[in-house]
């Protein structure tokens, strides 16, 4: 069993940002379902599938960083409580929101409420962490033109696919 000295420090910034990317599941799974019972139940299934490669890979990183199988399984169940607590954490501002007492409780004198707010956050640091973390690896070239080609098709194709997938299932609600 390894020593936590033998750990790499950055095992655990990533069980820290998979911690609050669980929390930010959890939100916008309960500010969905309260939206509408379909949007609830198509952003469950996106998050589900999203979250087992997800996982996957966070395992992977952990292993590769010093954690023993165990560990690296019994600390991405942690993680995972992120989830739970950001799906409370969404059902109580909604909640809070609907009392009779909390409706001139309107932000910046706007008709909007605080629970309204969480979806549009949420998609936003999707779109943030997209944006950071995957279009730079997306822009790299190998500096061959035939393999870049290539790249770029399957990378075009992916894109199209998921963009299909989820005009679907728009189209299913």
């Amino acid at each position: 069993k390894p020593s936590t000295s033998t750990i790499k420090g950055s095992a655990y910034l990533n069980l820290l940002a998979d911690a609050s990317h669980n929390f930010t599941d959890g939100l916008a799974m309960a500010a969905s379902f309260y939206a509408s019972p379909a949007i609830g139940a198509t952003t469950a299934v996106a998050v589900f599938f999203h979250e087992v490669p997800h996982e996957i890979g966070d395992y992977a990183i952990l292993i590769q960083s010093g954690f023993t199988k165990s560990m690296a399984m019994k600390a991405q169940f942690v993680t995972a409580l992120g989830a739970f607590l950001g799906t409370i954490v969404g059902i109580a501002l909604e909640e809070w929101s609907r009392r009779p007492e909390n409706y001139d409780s309107e932000l910046a004198d706007t008709s909007v409420k605080a629970s309204e707010l969480v979806l549009p956050i949420t998609a936003g640091g999707f779109l943030y962490i997209g944006s950071v973390g995957v279009i730079p690896d997306l822009l790299s070239l190998s500096g061959k033109r035939s393999v870049d080609l290539v790249q770029f098709a399957r990378e075009t194709a992916a894109m199209l696919t998921g963009v299909g997938l989820m005009a679907v299932i728009a189209l299913c609600e």
